[in-house]
């Protein structure tokens, strides 16, 4: 009885320390626990996340009821812009916040402007040329400007972590860099999310499960910090999740299909 009451102290003690210093990450237990661990890709990864858009399109929510700028779920909203002629009642659009234009961590080109996906709307009626329609689900607030895409259905996943071995670069297998971070954080940890450079050019798709290795000590070899599954790809980019990190994720990072 003792020895269990010492072990619980000990186990407080170690969780106030982490508590309060601020970390963000917590390392697994062991390997074995990380094994053990199913992920669900859920519903907010796959339509309120975010990639990389290679072409911006015209098409853009110019107004809505009244004077307002800032709509909700239900709410009904004006669409404008080039492609206006191609929409038919009952579509559904995705809605996206355009970023900046991504940052490459290594040789390769700038895959395209990062996309927030921020809801979807669907329409309801075509006038000319412009079309009216309603926010059905709103991932924060929808705004006027915000442009819009066709709304594709995306099959939910659930993957095992592989563990975090020791694990080395293998050789033949895509290598490429996290390009952003999510809320472009400096660091992320597990369940957060960020882009690559890697897409279905290099065999990507989404399920596909990843190695991330953190900048090792002087004269230390590379080792897997992470674990993350690919949630979306495009051409020459990925959206990833982070499974289980025992180190900060960070913009630069390696990471290799597995």
């Amino acid at each position: 009885m003792k020895n269990a009451l010492t072990v619980l102290w000990a186990a407080g003690i170690l969780f106030a320390a982490t508590a309060g210093s601020g970390a963000q990450v917590q390392a697994p237990a062991s390997a074995a626990f990380a094994r053990g661990t199913n992920f669900v890709v859920s519903d907010a990864d796959l339509y309120c996340s975010f990639f990389v858009l290679a072409d911006v399109p015209a098409l853009a929510i110019s107004g809505g009821d009244a004077t307002r700028t800032l709509f909700a779920d239900g709410d009904h909203v004006i669409l404008a812009g080039k492609g206006i002629e191609t929409l038919r009642e009952g579509q559904v659009l995705a809605v996206l916040e355009l970023g900046s234009k991504i940052a490459s961590q290594s040789r390769k080109p700038s895959p395209g402007v990062i996309a927030f996906q921020r809801g979807r709307v669907r329409v309801l009626a075509l006038d000319g040329g412009l079309a009216t329609a309603q926010v059905e689900k709103a991932c924060g607030a929808v705004k006027a400007g915000y442009i819009l895409v066709p709304f594709l259905e995306k099959a939910k996943t659930t993957v095992m972590d592989p563990g975090l071995d020791a694990g080395a670069l293998r050789s033949g297998s895509p290598t490429g860099r996290v390009l952003f971070l999510e809320e472009d954080a400096v660091q992320i940890a597990t369940d957060q999310r960020a882009l690559i450079d890697l897409g279905r050019a290099d065999g990507l798709e989404p399920g596909r499960l990843l190695a991330i290795f953190a900048p090792p000590d002087p004269g230390q070899p590379l080792t897997v910090s992470a674990n993350a599954v690919v949630i979306d790809a495009g051409p020459a980019s990925a959206t990833i999740k982070v499974l289980m990190a025992k180190a900060p994720v960070r913009k630069g990072d390696l990471v290799q299909v597995r």
